[in-house]
């Protein structure tokens, strides 16, 4: 057994043995994880499957290797290094070679790994360690109690518009561009809306969709039906149906009646999908918690791409596509956010702390009369109700400034939101 381990060991850890591949570092994010070499406490990487979870840690590996620091990276995807303990494993290692630091990687697939984790931290074992892992339902639920302040948690996403263009070899893109550099950025941004923002997908110039498809299969057989007793037909049907409804509002009894589901079902299904990230629930502002649980919902996805892959609709509907990319922005940028329903309608509302500081609306185009209108009229409705002095429209392309009594209203293209 020991031998089988340690071969998978070192197939993972390549640096034990050599130089440190530069083919594992990929690009650089935005998230600033080096500083967190700084804190003691557990480092916890959540987020859906192929967000880069892996390549992040490689590259807090590769700086710490640089150093002369001992490390152990383990990726319980493995088939070899899944059948084991965690305890195992590392009693193994640590019989031929000591280390200061461990990254265990994809963790859902490692059975009682909580309190061995718990005991290399108490006993102050190691440096640092680091986990990731793609159901947040191990760290947030199952094993709150154990972890409790004992772990810093990080959410990592899909690419950012600002890292897709570096993905893509626009680098130190800043407002304003040239006109050269506008029509290349519009470009991305278009691909950006019809691809999504998985950082494999970013990198391949071909056969995108077919790549989102088994992203999502990976998603439902092998982070949820392996996991849960669940029907496998009723689980593809509801997420498929979900792809095409992001951005509109539901109710679990709704969808229960469209599907021919039971009501429990939904509800049961639909919190497996975002123990695994693949969609996210928006409520309807109100001041009483009761009636936001009580009121319709909104749906979105994950990934653009990964919804229009794999929807009927959706990838033809470029409203409600911009709109979910706002959503997954508002949403890396961890800010609080509600939808606005009352005679009227607006996409975002803004929370921060006790205040309400930002009402959004997303449209791809103002152009037509009816169109303005409706966002216009909706999102005034939201700057009244919460007494704020100005909103915001965000456009596929167009730019402008609106005052309307008081009230000051700024249009502006979502792509150019993104980079401010």
């Amino acid at each position: 057994m020991s031998d089988a381990i340690l071969k998978a060991i070192y197939d993972w850890n390549p640096w034990l043995q050599g130089a440190f591949p530069e083919t594992l570092l990929g690009f650089q994010r935005d998230y600033q994880l080096l500083d967190l070499l700084e804190l003691p406490e557990i480092k916890i990487l959540e987020g859906a499957r192929r967000t880069g979870k892996s390549t992040l840690m490689y590259q807090i590996i590769a700086n710490l290797h640089a150093q002369g620091k001992r490390v152990l990276y383990l990726n319980f995807d493995d088939e070899e290094l899944g059948k084991h303990l965690l305890k195992d494993i590392y009693y193994i290692f640590q019989s031929k070679e000591p280390i200061d630091y461990l990254f265990l990687d994809e963790i859902q697939q490692c059975s009682e790994w909580v309190h061995f984790v718990r005991k290399l931290y108490d006993t102050r074992q190691l440096k640092q360690l680091w986990i990731s892992g793609s159901n947040s339902s191990l760290i947030k639920k199952e094993y709150k109690t154990l972890l409790t302040g004992r772990n810093i948690t990080l959410d990592i996403y899909p690419l950012s518009f600002s890292e897709y263009l570096r993905f893509n070899q626009q680098n130190n893109v800043s407002l304003p561009l040239s006109s050269i550099q506008e029509t290349k950025v519009i470009a991305l941004f278009q691909r950006y809306l019809e691809f999504g923002a998985f950082p494999a997908v970013a990198l391949r110039p071909v056969y995108q969709k077919e790549l989102l498809m088994n992203y999502f299969e990976d998603v439902l057989y092998k982070d949820i039906m392996t996991r849960y007793e669940v029907s496998a037909a009723k689980l593809k049907e509801l997420a498929v149906f979900l792809c095409s409804q992001s951005g509109k509002e539901f109710s679990y009894r709704n969808i229960a009646n469209t599907l021919k589901l039971h009501a429990n079902t939904v509800t049961e299904y639909m919190s497996y999908f975002q123990e695994v990230f693949l969609f996210h629930e928006l409520y309807r502002f109100d001041y009483s918690l009761k009636q936001q649980f009580i009121n319709n919902k909104k749906i979105y996805a994950l990934d653009v791409g990964l919804a229009a892959a794999n929807a009927f609709l959706f990838s033809h509907d470029n409203g409600r596509k911009l709109e979910n990319l706002v959503c997954n922005e508002l949403r890396r940028r961890g800010l609080e956010i509600y939808f606005h329903k009352n005679k009227k309608e607006c996409d975002f509302i803004v929370k921060q702390e006790l205040e309400l500081v930002q009402a959004i609306q997303v449209t791809y185009s103002l152009s037509e009369d009816t169109t303005r209108q409706r966002e216009i009229a909706g999102l005034f409705e939201a700057l009244e109700q919460y007494h704020l002095k100005s909103g915001l429209i965000l456009t596929m392309y167009e730019e402008e400034d609106i005052t309307l009594d008081e009230y000051s209203i700024r249009v502006i293209p979502v792509w150019k939101w993104m980079l401010q």
